[in-house]
């Protein structure tokens, strides 16, 4: 299945004035709470600061918005960019619902049989994430031809944080199609560790990551309002 590639959408630019309750809550806090969410040494790596420098004493919420301000500026993003359509909403989602976005992608594989899984690792990482619903409206998505393939080795589900940020990693860059300038801000909510794990599923495309956002996310959202 061909990956298709995200356009953002020729409407008018939405400014930010112009956002519903929520949405705007969410592009404010992208574009300019990033205080509240940015990570330090995400941060440190980006401006390739010594790990052995002692700054982070220093980075106080304004040093930070500043800093962020002046290497990102957030001028450069449009918020037509970030609110036209569901792949462009989705850099402002948090990462906490990023990570179980990027478990579900990583269950898409196993559509039709997630709930009779006979590994215990499995089984368990999908209890303590998804309730009996969710798990069910997963697997009803198992007709569908030319589902994501999970990459993970043998053993891979032992640590399940590792595979939803596996699949984290899979949507950005195989589905969402965001320019650099959307990826380098969206990555500072990530420690450099957690940067380095592998994808977890190929072939997730726009249809997935729908099916994967309208089954984990209650309705109505503000990812599609």
């Amino acid at each position: 299945m061909a990956v298709d590639q995200w356009q953002p959408g020729s409407s008018a630019e939405l400014s930010l004035f112009g956002c519903p309750g929520e949405l705007r809550a969410q592009l404010e806090r992208f574009l300019f709470d990033v205080d509240e969410w940015v990570s330090l040494p995400a941060l440190a790596r980006e401006l390739k600061l010594s790990s052995a420098i002692d700054w982070a004493p220093l980075m106080t919420r304004s040093a930070v918005r500043k800093t962020v301000a002046a290497q990102f500026p957030s001028r450069r993003l449009s918020p037509a960019l970030l609110t036209g359509e569901l792949r462009g909403r989705l850099a402002l989602l948090p990462r906490a619902e990023w990570l179980r976005l990027g478990l579900a992608l990583a269950l898409l594989p196993y559509c039709g049989g997630i709930r009779h899984s006979m590994d215990g690792h499995f089984r368990r990482a999908v209890r303590q994430a998804f309730d009996d619903a969710t798990i069910n409206a997963l697997d009803q998505h198992d007709t569908v031809e030319e589902r994501p393939v999970f990459t993970g080795g043998p053993g891979a589900w032992r640590n399940p944080q590792v595979v939803a940020l596996g699949g984290v990693w899979s949507a950005v860059e195989q589905a969402c199609g965001w320019p650099d300038v959307v990826k380098n801000r969206f990555y500072l909510q990530f420690e450099p560790n957690e940067r380095s794990a592998p994808p977890s599923v190929n072939g997730v495309n726009g249809f997935w990551l729908e099916v994967a956002c309208k089954t984990i996310f209650p309705n109505p959202h503000w990812l599609w309002s």
